[in-house]
């Protein structure tokens, strides 16, 4: 293949009447721009006709030619100043090109309310790596397809853009990790063509705001190719203000509301006069208010939407914040207008489907009954929080800014009903039947356009359809019935279908229970039992004894309210039925079906793609791999082989069975059609291949599967695909079966009651502990804790770094040996953990300057903490010294006067940057820092300087974590199966997620079928809608921001675990490393719980022996280089 040089070099010489135009129109088979012509090109004028030359002469001739008209430069040059404008040219070139990127309709529409758009982005396009200049030279045609749909919609609409996005990262041991993120921004509103262009600035930013999140966190991801552009549009019919509707009683009451009858749909206009020109008499007539008011309303309609009131703003200076009325008040928007700015409060209520705009002419008095105190209260309008002096409400207001999420009505737990303990007494019976279940799927080709096949595309090629299923029935006993298997069309409809009869089967159980039976032994244990063993609290004479309704056996003397708690109800009792991986590939099959079916449909989401759980009436899908985190697979492995019951009571033959339980292989791509099912054959080992994966299988796993296929004779390739769904299933139950037999037996809970692994953990946490913990009242409280909120740090302190020692290659014994090490702290979290955390008696200090002369001297495990919000000074001679390790790690925004010239330069030449906060070690000053009290005093010991304790929140700690997580750890010891290590370990891991669990993160999703129209167009509507997914033609997922946000739950704990673990890295980086070795230890990089670093030593092992460097570390040597 000739490169451009040698191509333009050609047409030189052998194209004798071209001009260059002609020659660069030849290379891009486009016409260059008028525009661009005159400036990238000179033009050269045609010969007069000569008649020709001998070939060799002539060749010669017009090379000369070429060279004297272009201005006689020497034609070295000329193909030197060719390749200078060639990225120009290709730039020209994609943007000519990028008309090829034409938007196709995805399958799936939800009426004419949500339809989605697809661009599929061919590998090697010009702005397919840099995702900024990708969707700068999409614009047009995004801008176009919106044009388009708001003349076919007759009316508004929302738009999304998802970007998917290629990623590589590039990790330690050289081997290259792969993901694919979908890139989003929340919804953008557009009622007219004119709102277009300002809709998208604000929509591209933020998705590359996204994606910084991914390539900017320290973790090494970086761009590799745009993958796929989606639009989504929904159907928009605004919320708008219009004629006068009466408020409600209770609003009447508050006389806190002017709300003007207004006859016309320009209520929105007179709420603004009502506000602007204050009546003070009857101010709910029209007539008290000049008509001439000098507000410009050009280009707003009427009634007017929210999504207009930003336009009402600019054009006339004002600050509007919309609330809403849902039996209380609710954020619906709040302006963005400069903080100085005075504000107006309008009240937006409804009416049988009608709304319309009032003027708050006083917000507290409006939000006064939501607090019981009869005091004067003074209210937040973006939390809607009171306060007893507005001097509190001023200090409120920045803090309450700063937490960056979508503003929403803020509840803290009531001052009675403030105390956190352990609970769910009916999640330690065992559920009464669970279900474990499994599709397979055919992959069956998308038809679509015909592609290029000179270039390399990326397109939707396969459509996963559900082609059989299998389940398995288990009882709280281990009782099982048959596996059900299926195989045939509408897999998924089918299988829904079976498992509601299978429902109604266990209703009648749950109707009907068992009478109780009780053996002489079981009436001695009654008589004899002084505790409860639902709560363990005394009986006391009152005590009744507990069975278990399906098995009719005794479980117990319990207090009569605890035995309520356990009581099944046949119309709340649900059933569980398992998939490993219901959040990734299954739930998407179960989505396909599962609005053909009737029944009640909800999910706990984690965005409108992925599920933690489906229900569908009394049938809650949960994931088996939110709680076991490892393939199926890796986890039957762990398990001794005696741990299967269920699959040996299907399979007894040893032989048969031991083939089972390992590893299959299964032809995903190559079954895509039913007449697959019909042969006769094992397909080839190249059918085994896994285009998600780009795996074959080898040899050995071949082998295995013409085993299987011999010794259980199947006959048929649909006979081997049962088969694999069959084994599947019943691993599935006997894994799950065993972990809930030993989290029943260690923990008192069955994990079926629960829905991930973290949500266990912490139950157990609370069961064994018995601690009662004290939530927040307060919510400053509550967001000075979060403010001190700050992960693990991540960075590299040097760039390049090289070993130079006896093992190493290029060994140079002129030099000082010096070593490459990767220290990894032993359960980092897990010491946290184990150290004295907060429990309650929460109280802010009043006397800070004296709790600064003192804060050295609190004891580490004494019985009261300080969480403290101070001014730190970072001394100038320190700054050599911590440059590689800066302590106290701010949370900010990288500002781009701290960049280097090189990361200046990049911003320059357009690479993605957004205000994206960041976690930063740096030397400077800190004002308004939240620490934890020990990670000051270690900061003071290290040579900073207290300069001020602005507030200081004091409270009680104990080491209350520190049984659970030594238990664990014992547990973990003991363990005879590598199944069993791994869940101990899991336990406590996981308990740390649930210590730091952000409300505020959680999203709403409802699932919305087709004939729900007027439920979709609400939710649409509503100023909280947030994105959509279309399912099918019947189903879609609507996610909304919540507009209520109730903050229960110990932030306290988090925040002191992430600091403290802060206070190990450092104190043994500085007080053991540097401390023996000095200036000869260099940081290079570091991630949370791991130190990579070079030292400068003879032998760094001896070294590590003769110390007591490795009593808290493990090591790992890496290759020095």
């Amino acid at each position: 293949m000739v490169t451009m040089d040698e191509y333009i070099e050609q047409l030189l010489a052998e194209m004798p009447e071209s001009t260059l135009h002609d020659v660069v129109k030849n290379i891009l088979d486009e016409p260059i721009p008028e525009a661009v012509k005159g400036r990238l090109l000179k033009p050269l004028q045609p010969r007069k006709y000569r008649p020709s030359p001998p070939p060799r002469k002539a060749k010669e001739r017009k090379r000369k030619a070429i060279e004297e008209e272009f201005d006689p430069i020497p034609r070295h040059k000329v193909l030197r100043s060719v390749k200078d404008y060639q990225d120009e040219i290709q730039g020209l070139f994609a943007e000519n090109k990028t008309d090829e990127l034409t938007f196709r309709q995805t399958p799936w529409a939800l009426g004419n309310f949500l339809r989605g758009w697809q661009l599929d982005v061919p590998r090697g396009h010009p702005q397919g790596a840099d995702p900024r200049a990708f969707l700068e030279s999409t614009e047009s045609q995004i801008r176009r397809k919106l044009e388009e749909e708001l003349r076919a919609l007759g009316g508004g609409l929302k738009f999304q853009l998802a970007l998917k996005v290629d990623l590589v990262k590039v990790n330690p041991d050289g081997s290259e990790e792969y993901t694919d993120p979908v890139l989003r921004h929340k919804q953008e509103a557009v009622l007219q063509k004119s709102e277009i262009t300002a809709a998208l600035r604000q929509a591209f930013p933020r998705v590359l705001e996204t994606l910084e999140k991914w390539t900017q966190r320290g973790s090494g991801w970086a761009v590799v190719q745009v993958h796929t552009l989606w639009l989504d549009i929904a159907r928009y019919q605004p919320l708008r203000g219009g004629s006068y509707i009466p408020l409600p009683k209770k609003l009447q009451d508050k006389k806190a509301v002017v709300n003007v009858k207004n006859g016309d749909d320009h209520c929105l206009r007179w709420a603004l006069r009502s506000a602007l020109f204050q009546a003070a008499k009857d101010p709910q007539r029209p007539a008290k208010y000049p008509t001439e008011d000098g507000l410009d309303f050009t280009g707003i309609e009427a009634p007017t939407p929210i999504s207009q009131i930003g336009m009402v703003e600019r054009q006339n200076n004002l600050a509007i914040n919309v609330f809403g009325w849902d039996k209380e008040v609710i954020v619906h928007r709040l302006s963005k207008q400069p903080e100085d700015m005075p504000r107006t409060s309008l009240l937006l209520i409804e009416k049988a489907g009608k709304f319309h705009y009032t003027w708050i002419k006083n917000l507290n008095r409006l939000l006064y009954d939501q607090s019981k105190h009869r005091e004067k209260k003074h209210f937040c309008e973006r939390c809607l929080h009171g306060y007893s002096r507005e001097d509190l409400l001023e200090d409120h207001k920045p803090e309450c800014q700063g937490i960056g999420q979508t503003a929403a009505r803020v509840e803290m737990p009531e001052e009675d009903k403030n105390k956190f303990t352990f609970q769910n007494h009916h999640k330690q019976l065992p559920a009464p039947y669970i279900i474990y279940a499994d599709f397979e799927a055919l992959t069956t080709k998308v038809e679509g356009p015909e592609l290029d096949p000179t270039k390399s595309n990326t397109q939707r090629t396969q459509h996963h359809e559900a082609c059989s299923y299998c389940y398995v029935k288990v009882r709280c006993n281990g009782q099982t019935e048959a596996p059900v298997e299926y195989r045939g069309p509408d897999a998924a409809e089918h299988f829904l279908r079976a498992l509601q009869e299978e429902e109604r089967g266990i209703k009648g159980v749950l109707s009907n229970p068992q009478a109780m039976l009780m053996t002489r032994a079981d009436w001695e244990t009654h008589r004899t039992a002084r505790r409860c063993h639902v709560c363990d609290g005394l009986l006391e004479g009152d005590s009744v004894r507990d069975h278990c309704h399906i098995t009719g056996k005794y479980r117990g003397a319990a207090h009569s309210a605890c035995n309520l708690k356990l009581r099944l109800d046949p119309k709340t009792t649900t059933t569980p039925v398992v998939f490993h991986n219901l959040r990734g590939y299954d739930s998407h099959l179960l989505m396909q079906a599962i609005s053909k079916v009737e029944g009640r449909m909800s999910c706990i989401p984690n965005n409108t793609e992925r599920y933690i759980s489906l229900s569908l009436r009394q049938l809650r899908f949960i994931d088996s791999a939110q709680f076991l985190q490892a393939s199926l697979s890796k986890l039957v492995d762990a398990n001794k082989p005696e741990a299967f019951h269920i699959t040996a009571r299907y399979e007894p033959a040893h032989q048969k069975r031991t083939l089972l339980m390992r590893k299959g292989v299964y032809p995903y791509k190559y079954v895509d059609s039913w007449e697959r099912f019909e042969e006769t054959k094992l397909p080839p080992k190249e059918a085994f291949y896994s285009k998600p994966s780009d795996e074959h299988i080898d040899d050995d796993d071949y082998k295995h599967a013409q085993r299987v296929w011999e010794t259980f004779g199947c006959q048929t390739l649909g006979n081997y695909a049962d088969l694999y769904c069959w084994t599947d299933v019943l691993l599935l139950a006997d894994v799950f079966e065993n972990f809930r037999k030993t989290s029943q037996k260690q923990y008192g809970l069955d994990p079926a009651n629960y829905y991930t692994s973290p949500e266990l953990s912490w139950d157990a946490l609370l069961k064994k502990t018995g601690v009662e913990l004290e939530l927040l009242t307060d919510y400053d409280q509550h967001l000075f804790i979060e403010k001190g909120m700050r992960g693990g740090i991540s960075m590299v302190s040097k760039r390049h770094a090289r070993a130079n020692n006896p093992a190493v290659e290029g060994y140079d014994p002129e030099k000082p040996n010096s070593h490459i090490l990767y220290l990894d702290a032993n359960n980092l979290y897990g010491w946290a953990m184990s150290q004295p955390l907060p429990t309650g008696g929460f109280r802010w200090v009043e006397d800070c300057d004296g709790l600064a002369g003192t804060i050295k001297d609190q004891p580490a495990d004494g019985p009261e903490g300080f969480i403290l919000e101070v001014g730190l000074e970072y001394p100038q001679e320190l700054h050599d010294e911590h440059n590689a390790y800066p302590l106290a790690p701010e949370r900010t925004v990288v500002q781009k006067k701290w960049m280097s010239e090189y990361q200046q330069g990049l911003l320059g030449a357009g690479v993605a940057s957004a205000e994206v906060e960041k976690l930063v070690p740096n030397l400077r000053d800190k004002n308004h820092y939240v620490l934890h009290y020990r990670n000051l005093q270690l900061y003071l010991s290290l040579g900073m300087k207290l300069k001020k304790v602005h507030r200081a929140l004091r409270f009680e700690q104990s080491p209350w974590m520190e049984p659970y997580i030594r238990m664990n750890t014992e547990l973990r010891k003991q363990a005879t199966s590598a199944f069993e290590k791994d869940l101990y370990k899991l336990m406590n891991n996981s308990v740390f997620g649930k210590t730091m669990e952000n409300l505020r993160r959680r999203v709403n999703v409802k699932l919305v079928r087709s004939h729900e129209e007027d439920k979709l167009r609400r939710l649409i509507a509503s100023p909280s809608f947030a994105r959509v997914n279309i399912f099918d033609d019947d189903l879609a997922a609507v996610e909304v921001h919540k507009s209520r946000l109730v903050l229960n739950r110990p932030v306290y704990v988090g925040m002191s675990i992430l600091d403290l673990s802060k206070t190990l890295m450092y104190d043994f980086y500085y007080g053991q490393l540097k401390n023996q070795y000095g200036d000869r230890c260099q940081l290079l990089y570091t991630d949370t719980d791991s130190l990579l670093l070079k030292i400068q030593t003879e032998a760094v092992y001896r070294d590590m022996l003769a110390s007591t460097l490795c009593t808290a570390l493990k090591t790992k040597r890496l290759s020095g280089r």
